[in-house]
């Protein structure tokens, strides 16, 4: 019998000196590994205590500097405050005395803030301080012009130079004075003033701006300071915008008699040093001064807020509105009773509460009168003591590694090129990751400089290559966003009027940039003057079309004031053109279409372009503005055709770019011109700014988004009984983004002019729009994106009608409780401001509101004849 013995293979074989250097390694390991971990347990107990231990020691610390920081603050308030009172003090009393000498009958006149109007008269030195800034109504700083070598004088109304000659004499030789005591304060944006019974003014540093209602003598400054020396108000600099604490003192002649008073106005924001706390702390610091009440928080509505960093809103605070006060408030009842009670038994501290929903440290600092308080996230105080703790971790971290190494001694060299080799092939990864996160946080510069010699070095080469591709990309994106805000500016900020026409454009691009362009020139013609409307599309999308655009755009306004027909005006733009896009590829397909005043003849060329659509409502029927010609910039030579044809009352035109009909959804289907003449048949009735949104939000709708090319859409309306065309109504978009002032003013005036309205009446149209749309604009998003607002305004007779719709939080103005007008400031139970809202109110006769759809709709009506000023026709 044969046995017969299976072959296993000589794969499977391992040598009895791996097999005993696995036994051994197990036995000797075991008893190690047991005992390091429970050394390691014990270990990692001692060091969490410790670790804890010196965190809260370090928050102790942290936490007494934070209070020595606030102790400090207010010293440095209380002893500033000593400086400028006692600065003003000085001002006073030199003006009182220079005012009690004998009045000269001739010397030098100052300059008068209405110098800075114009260069030739404003003083030498006049120029822009960024110190000393504007706020404007979107928050942004707008430095304003500044003489620090002469004071200008500002005169209140009603009050006329000559009366008051001898004065200005007298404040003029003062001048250095002025620039003395300003010499001796702070670097901070200061202003001196000194006003005077007779309703003068002298200001330094010398600047202009003053409103024309401005009076000194009715400011609360000045009315204070003739009872209480050295008193302190808070106020809204007419000039800036901003908040200002202002300190004043009487100006007496020898006898005592009132003369007049100094001031010095310091904005808050140089008050609160609290860009250099975050600077000092690494992190968010709030600084505010409040009220100390001996009463504590008696009516529940927090500690009144004396002074704090002023917000970007503030800047569309009206100079005559005052200073709404506000009210510090916390979220942890408990904590906060818990600082009230340590601000009533010690004059600094720290307490531990929960602030705008974050854990926070509040240290404070007081005095008799008011009290300085430094607020800190938990995450900005205990930075350095969990540093220190995860420092004590990563210690300990490194000493278990220190022990995993010693046990790893016993594999001699097996252990030795473990633990080498390992850490050769993660070193370029750990590189790589460490390069990714400078990467991330903007350092294009970060390199890996490493090499290992095999196919990694291909890997960590094809890193380093992404750094400069990176910042390339990101400053791609920057001249995108500049390019884009370039073009903006390119198109028409506003319709034209054009008696027995109404027009409306607008555009849509895909990208960032685009090719599409539509614009109304003024140009010379054979037949005297006409109003060109132009729109084009440049072959493709993005920078190159942009570029194009821009090119045909400067040829079109360049020959405006050149006398041509139509064609011939297409002629010379297509002979540049040609020569500059010869060999690139690229067109530009336009329609031109001349319009004259009230002139139902008009002309147009294509070039290349879709025919302009016309539909007559009268006969319900459809037309095209038909001709021969190829795009711009394809042939130089060649030779274009004007066209003509008359249009009845009340036809429409519509010229638009292939983005609408070929606006896709998301089945792939197109738009087609079909639904885009069933729109303007709809709305053949209404203006042309309502046909052009019509089209547009049917697109917009219908591509959900998923915009594929350029869209570009003008309309164009005639005049109903061949008579210049009055609009019963307007209606218009703007968004949250747009300079609304802009967009609305010029409608309103077009629309005002076309039906006789009143200037008051126009003023106070443009007055409500003014203050609803910056209260939609201020108050109203959550967010940074863009929002529509719809504005409508029409007329019935004496009735005239606005309509107002956004999407902003629900807001009803009525609910909008009236201001105290007649209680003074500090009886006010309500907090101050809505004087807005209350001007709209008393400007109208009617306000209805509802939210509809996701939307404010806002109706405001006004009876014209109740308004004392009718129809001038």
């Amino acid at each position: 019998m044969q046995w017969f013995t299976p072959d296993i293979g000589t794969d499977m074989k391992v040598s009895i000196r791996i097999k005993f250097f696995v036994v051994l390694l197990a036995f000797s390991l075991g008893p190690i590994f047991i005992t390091r971990g429970l050394m390691s347990r014990v270990s990692e107990d001692a060091i969490t205590n410790m670790s804890e231990q010196t965190r809260k020691e370090l928050l102790h610390i942290v936490s007494a500097e934070l209070e020595q920081n606030a102790v400090s603050l207010l010293l440095l308030l209380e002893r500033g405050g000593q400086v400028m009172t006692l600065a003003v003090r000085n001002l006073a009393k030199e003006t009182g005395y220079a005012l009690s000498q004998e009045q000269p009958e001739f010397g030098v006149l100052p300059y008068f803030t209405i110098d800075f109007a114009d260069p030739d008269y404003e003083p030498p030195d006049a120029e822009k301080n960024i110190k000393y800034f504007k706020l404007s109504r979107g928050g942004t700083h707008r430095p304003i012009k500044i003489s620090l070598d002469h004071p200008t004088a500002y005169i209140a109304p009603g009050v006329s130079q000559k009366a008051v000659t001898k004065d200005l004499y007298m404040l003029q030789r003062m001048e250095e004075m002025f620039r003395s005591v300003y010499g001796e304060l702070p670097d901070r944006p200061f202003w001196l003033n000194v006003g005077l019974e007779s309703g003068v003014l002298m200001t330094y540093p010398g600047h202009g701006n003053f409103p024309h209602m401005y009076d000194q003598r009715t400011q609360d400054w000045y009315k204070k300071a003739f009872w209480v020396d050295g008193s302190w108000v808070a106020q809204v600099n007419p000039i800036t915008r901003t908040t200002v604490s202002t300190v004043s003192y009487a100006i007496r002649d020898p006898k005592g008699g009132f003369l007049g008073a100094a001031s010095l106005d310091v904005p808050v924001h140089a008050m609160l040093p609290e860009d250099q706390l975050e600077e000092q702390w690494q992190g968010k610091i709030k600084t505010v001064m409040v009220y100390r009440d001996p009463d504590g928080d008696a009516d529940g509505k927090g500690l009144p807020i004396l002074a704090q960093q002023e917000s970007k809103t503030n800047g569309r605070h009206h100079w005559m509105s005052g200073v709404e006060q506000e009210w510090l408030t916390f979220d942890d009842p408990v904590g906060y009773e818990v600082l009230l009670k340590a601000m009533d038994m010690q004059s600094s501290g720290v307490v531990e509460l929960t602030y705008k929903g974050e854990d926070s440290v509040c240290a404070f600092a007081s005095n008799d009168v008011y009290s300085f308080l430094l607020i800190a996230p938990k995450t900005v105080v205990l930075r350095l003591p969990n540093d220190v703790a995860d420092t004590m971790n990563s210690v300990f971290a490194q000493v278990r590694s220190l022990s995993l190494i010693v046990s790893g001694v016993m594999f001699l060299v097996t252990g030795l090129i473990a633990w080498f080799g390992s850490r050769a092939i993660t070193q370029p990864l750990l590189s790589m990751t460490r390069v990714a996160r400078k990467l991330a946080g903007g350092d294009f510069s970060a390199r890996i400089a490493q090499k290992t010699g095999d196919e990694r070095d291909d890997l960590i080469e094809s890193f380093n290559e992404m750094g400069p591709q990176l910042e390339k990309l990101m400053q791609f994106q920057k001249d995108m966003e500049l390019a884009k805000e370039v073009q903006r500016l390119l198109l028409p900020h506003s319709e034209p009027c054009l008696a027995g026409y109404d027009l409306s454009g607008g555009i849509a691009y895909c990208d960032q940039t685009g090719g599409d362009y539509y614009d109304f020139v003024d140009a010379l013609n054979e037949t005297g003057k006409g109003l060109g409307v132009v729109l084009g599309d440049v072959s493709g999308h993005g920078v190159p079309s942009a570029l194009v655009m821009a090119a045909a755009r400067g040829q079109l306004h360049t020959l405006a004031n050149v006398s041509l027909a139509p064609h011939e005006r297409m002629q010379s733009i297509n002979e540049v053109l040609s020569r500059d896009l010869f060999g690139t590829g690229r067109f530009l397909t336009m329609f031109y279409l001349r319009l004259r005043e009230n002139d139902p003849n008009v002309k147009w060329v294509r070039a290349g372009h879709d025919p302009a659509v016309r539909f007559n409502p009268a006969t319900g029927e459809f037309g095209e503005l038909k001709g021969e010609g190829l795009p711009l910039g394809v042939m130089e030579e060649y030779e274009y055709q004007s066209y003509e044809t008359t249009l009845a009352d009340g036809e429409v035109l519509v010229v638009a770019t292939d983005g609408v009909w070929e606006a896709r959804n998301k089945e792939g289907q197109m738009f087609g011109k079909e639904r885009m003449l069933a729109i303007v048949r709809e709305n053949a009735h209404k203006s042309a700014e309502t046909i052009r949104l019509a089209i547009m939000d049917a697109v917009n709708d219908y591509h959900g988004g998923n915009q594929e090319d350029d869209i570009a859409v003008v309309v164009i309306k005639t005049a109903e009984n061949r008579q210049i065309m009055k609009r019963e109504s307007i209606s218009f978009r703007m968004t949250n983004k747009d300079n609304c002032f802009k967009c609305f003013q010029p409608k309103v005036e077009e629309f005002g002019n076309a039906h006789g309205l009143h200037p008051k009446i126009v003023f106070h149209l443009t007055l409500v729009l003014d203050e609803l749309i910056t209260n939609i604009i201020s108050y109203g998003y959550a967010d940074f994106d863009e929002h529509p607002i719809d504005v409508s305004i029409s007329i019935d007779g004496d009735i005239l009608t606005i309509q107002v719709e956004d999407d902003s939080t629900p807001f009803n103005i009525l609910d909008a409780p009236p201001p105290e007008l007649d209680v003074p400031l500090e009886e006010r139970g309500k907090p101050v401001g809505g004087m807005g809202i209350h001007l709209v109110k008393n400007m109208v006769h009617h306000i209805d509101y509802k939210r509809e759809g996701g939307k404010n709709v806002l109706t405001l009506s006004k009876n014209i004849s109740k308004t004392h000023c009718p129809l001038k026709g």
